[in-house]
């Protein structure tokens, strides 16, 4: 039973903070699919669709950075009840707007943008604790676990989205999303830990964060972790906002449909996280990194020189096997190689490693109004895996 990671289930700390994380990542995923597949039926533009990812994501760009620091003065429990009300209010307002026949595509901009930045709060916080309640012996586990469990909201949220979409419409959407954020507070609140603030009191949040930025400097590997992400969140995950996109005019299937292309990479992703989580070894920690980051930049490329609406979705299911390697180890190496006092610096700047994804985005919608989805997904992608080649190669430590 040690070395089962399913025990970590028995304690009741991680098991709210991994439920706050299936609940959240699930709804998250939902609205984005249903706000596509919305932008693209009323504009017809996927750089419209694409901005719509970008107001969600720049504010882990903007303010990733802040939430580290922030993150070690004050109790994680009041950050995560904080960020799950602002998106409970923001999904609300969506639905009301919505169910009025009221919204228009800067409403979505503004509140998705406010939802965005609760979700900059929530990630290293709640990540953070992830690791803590696994343990340093389970730490690889714990989080690939949580990753599982991304993974599953990855392939939960899309598919319910497209249904959901297309049997209740938009409001539907959100209406259901507002529930399960208000359900959020209520997990948050019952959480129950020991906080023991930075003991730095007179220390500003610009030093905080530029002792954090010295420990990336004099640590290859973890520059190595960050250079990854970037890569990935500029060149691959973007691809995502194209699905709407690819469903209609590649695929040219519903929505129900297009839920489901864009749950495969989560169902993929699932598979693998769950076989990473009973055999990781911290040994293995770097090849799983770069051989997961490989093998899903590759998917990425092959779904773009593809119009076959099946061979689509086995595509994004391989390429899934390779975000799980990746996602699970990108949180456990920063943790892993920082001290433990500074765990939600590192984490904070791996969120704005991770908040450079609207600049992909921006390219790939503007890219795919000039040329088409699957040309602009061709030259980001190969561009992408040139520059992971590269940095695998220069950067030693990764492949050890």
């Amino acid at each position: 039973m040690g070395n089962n990671p399913l025990h970590l289930f028995s304690s009741p700390s991680f098991l709210r903070v991994w439920g706050l994380g299936f609940i959240g990542n699930t709804m998250r995923w939902l609205e984005t699919l249903a706000i596509g597949i919305f932008v693209y039926e009323v504009t017809a533009s996927a750089l419209l669709v694409a901005l719509m990812t970008i107001a969600r994501q720049l504010p882990l760009a903007l303010f990733g950075s802040f939430v580290g620091p922030f993150a070690e003065r004050f109790n994680r429990k009041h950050l995560l009840v904080l960020g799950s009300t602002a998106m409970t209010f923001s999904v609300s307002c969506l639905a009301l707007l919505a169910y009025l026949s009221l919204i228009e595509i800067w409403h979505i901009a503004i509140l998705v943008f406010v939802n965005g930045t609760c979700w900059t709060l929530d990630y290293p916080v709640r990540r953070t604790l992830v690791g803590e309640f696994s343990g340093s012996e389970k730490m690889g586990a714990g989080i690939s676990l949580d990753s599982a469990t991304t993974n599953i909201t990855r392939m939960l949220g899309p598919f319910l989205g497209g249904v959901t979409y297309g049997l209740l419409g938009l409001e539907g959407a959100f209406i259901i999303s507002a529930i399960s954020h208000f359900l959020c507070v209520c997990i948050a609140c019952s959480l129950v830990f020991e906080f023991q603030p930075l003991n730095k009191k007179v220390e500003s949040y610009f030093l905080l964060l530029r002792e954090g930025l010295s420990l990336v400097k004099r640590s290859p590997q973890l520059i190595g972790v960050y250079v990854v992400t970037i890569i990935l969140n500029v060149c691959g995950f973007p691809y995502a906002s194209m699905v709407p996109v690819l469903g209609r005019d590649v695929y040219k299937v519903e929505p129900a449909l297009i839920g489901i292309l864009s749950a495969a990479e989560g169902a993929g992703a699932f598979v693998g996280a769950l076989v990473v989580a009973f055999i990781i070894r911290p040994s293995w920690y770097n090849r799983v990194y770069t051989i997961g980051a490989l093998t899903f930049m590759s998917g990425i490329f092959f779904l773009s020189l593809v119009d076959e609406y099946i061979v689509g979705i086995l595509i994004l299911w391989m390429a899934g096997l390779g975000m799980a390697g990746f996602g699970a180890m990108q949180s456990t190496l920063v943790l892993t190689l920082a001290p433990k006092d500074a765990r939600s610096r590192l984490m904070g700047v791996l969120s704005v490693c991770i908040g450079c994804a609207p600049i992909g985005l921006f390219n790939l919608g503007l890219l795919a109004d000039i040329f088409g989805s699957q040309v602009a997904l061709t030259i980001t992608s190969s561009i992408g895996l040139f520059a992971l080649l590269f940095t695998i190669i220069v950067i030693p430590q990764l492949r050890r």
